[in-house]
């Protein structure tokens, strides 16, 4: 006789399909009734345990629970825990509306009490200050007047390679981008398995798990409107509102406050609006020569903010230009793309001090100096943010362009401090300093002459013939004149060869290689006048009250 093949399917415990082959045709009939009682027994343990999950599913839903798991019959846990999250709270305040009267107090104050190892604190506003949801973006929508606004493009699952992200030119109006922020929320499948019933938390977990291990996820993409400039679409703020922004460098102590024109610095002391939808992201940077920032949340979901204390900026620096090394060769000023993100699980293994904080709306984030930062949205909101200068900046400004420079000045100063500080002490009587601020200006005014007046007198020694030329115009703008060899501004002076027509920093003294240079050297003030201004900053120093 010949054998014969029974193949059996079976589900298991777990809910996996299964086929038993059986070669053998003298099987008896008492095994294949067990056979059999032990397959429906499976089945009906399975279906039992999948109605309860179900049952448990619905009981444990959190009210924030907006993210349904994928219908398939088992997902896979996520390879990041809740538990490789935990890292130390951002600082946080409680302030009044007082705070809005004088800024530069607060910030005064946390360089006071230390804050600045941190490198970021979260400032909690008084509730009455928020604009209701419905309301805020009813009135942004009217300020908008229609307006298109750009996105970029951004691909979770390649944002560790380094990519220049993709740009949306065509836009959206502000209802098409929330219809889109909200249709990606509502059809977003979570990729693994729930672990926390806090929904910010879980999206914390796949964020992450995705970034870090692309290939086994799904492609997610997202669209971030950023870098929105407040002078030509809008501003958040209503009219009147306490706390606007667009104001903020008026203040006393802020030494943008010699900013008369709101062009004279597009970007940096004119505050930018922000739109973001669930997993859009900013990467880790910092902000131009280390200004602060202060990022306010008007309205919508919230964001996670991860960030590096400036003790550990040189750190995160040197592993970022180790793990990007074969990328930079191809993109040198890859960091400076912003387009890189490397998760604070990772940093963290690197011994990088990490801190994080969620920012709702009505809250404040303000940085601090050399800090690193990055984060992501939980969903449709609008946020605005903008530079700021106290005077505890000015040494800040003396790293970052040092930074640059090293760097091989692949990023570029965004204007000289020359400059800044010559407009403080041409509107000496204009502006306002506490007695400690005008201190801190001279001081630093003064060994910007000092050195000055010391490259200059390098050049008369070191050229036989130099000839000194005034500039035709003292106030002319500081981008007319840029160094061929580091590309940056020479405000007070430059030197030029007549003979191969170029010019550069005196502080090369040297910028071409003719044998018998002719040079010249072009100066925006003399030295008696810079003496004058360095005395305009001493009197204020002196004659100022108070601290």
């Amino acid at each position: 006789m010949h054998g014969y093949v029974i193949i059996i399917q079976i589900y298991n415990f777990w809910g996996f399909k299964t086929e038993v082959s059986f070669k053998n045709h003298h099987l008896s009939r008492t095994f294949l009734r067990l056979d059999k009682f032990i397959i429906q027994n499976n089945i009906q343990k399975y279906m039992i345990r999948s109605l309860k999950q179900k049952k448990q599913s619905k009981k444990s839903k959190n009210s924030d629970d907006i993210t349904e798991s994928h219908t398939k019959l088992l997902l896979e846990r996520f390879p990041y825990s809740i538990k490789d999250l935990q890292f130390r709270e951002v600082p946080t305040l409680h302030v009044s509306q007082d705070f809005f009267l004088n800024p530069f107090k607060t910030i005064d104050d946390l360089y006071n009490k230390g804050y600045e190892k941190f490198g970021i604190v979260k400032l909690l506003l008084p509730s009455e200050l928020i604009v209701p949801e419905k309301k805020f973006f009813s009135d942004l929508e009217m300020k908008l007047k229609g307006k298109r606004v750009e996105t970029r493009v951004q691909t979770l699952n390649s944002l560790q390679a380094g990519e220049i992200f993709g740009s949306n030119t065509v836009g959206f109006t502000l209802q098409e981008y929330m219809s889109y922020a909200n249709k990606f929320e509502c059809s977003h499948k979570l990729q693994g398995v729930r672990e926390v019933s806090n929904q910010i938390r879980q999206n914390e977990i796949e964020f992450w798990s995705i970034v870090d291990f692309p290939e086994r996820y799904n492609e997610v993409e997202v669209e971030y409107a950023a870098d929105l400039l407040a002078t030509k679409y809008a501003t958040g703020f209503q009219d009147g509102q306490l706390g606007n922004l667009s104001t903020i460098n008026k203040n006393c102590n802020s030494i943008f406050q010699v900013l008369q024109e709101k062009s004279e610095m597009s970007g940096i002391s004119v505050p930018w609006l922000y739109l973001g939808m669930k997993y859009a992201n900013f990467c880790w940077h910092k902000e131009d020569l280390n200004l602060n920032s202060l990022n306010y949340m008007h309205a919508g979901a919230p964001k996670t903010w991860y960030a590096i204390p400036p003790s550990h900026s040189e750190k995160f620096l040197q592993y970022f230009n180790k793990k990007y090394e074969k990328e930079r060769i191809h993109n040198p000023r890859l960091l400076y793309d912003i387009v890189c993100q490397i998760s604070p699980i990772e940093l963290a293994e690197q011994d990088i001090s990490i801190i994080r904080t969620e920012q709702h709306p009505g809250e404040l984030i303000i940085t601090l100096g050399a800090t690193y930062h990055a984060g992501f949205s939980h969903g449709f909101n609008c946020s605005e943010a903008v530079n700021v200068a106290p005077t505890q900046w000015l040494d800040e400004y003396d790293r970052a362009s040092t930074e640059y420079r090293m760097d091989g000045n692949l990023k570029k100063v965004s204007f000289p401090l020359e400059w800044l500080l010559t407009k403080v002490v041409l509107m000496a009587d204009q502006v306002k300093f506490t007695k400690q601020s005008w201190i801190k200006l001279f001081d630093k005014f003064k060994m910007m002459i000092h050195s000055e007046i010391a490259s200059r007198n390098s050049i008369l020694v070191l050229y036989e013939q130099v000839k000194i030329v005034e500039f035709a115009n003292k106030l002319e703008k500081y981008d007319r004149n840029v160094c061929k060899i580091c590309s940056n501004y020479m405000f007070f002076s430059y030197i030029f060869c007549g003979k191969c027509l170029k010019k550069g920093c005196i502080a090369h003294q040297s910028v071409c290689a003719c044998s018998n240079p002719k040079i010249s050297l072009y100066i925006r003030y003399n030295s008696e006048e810079l003496q004058t201004m360095l005395t305009t900053l001493e009197s204020k120093a002196n004659q100022t009250t108070g601290q």
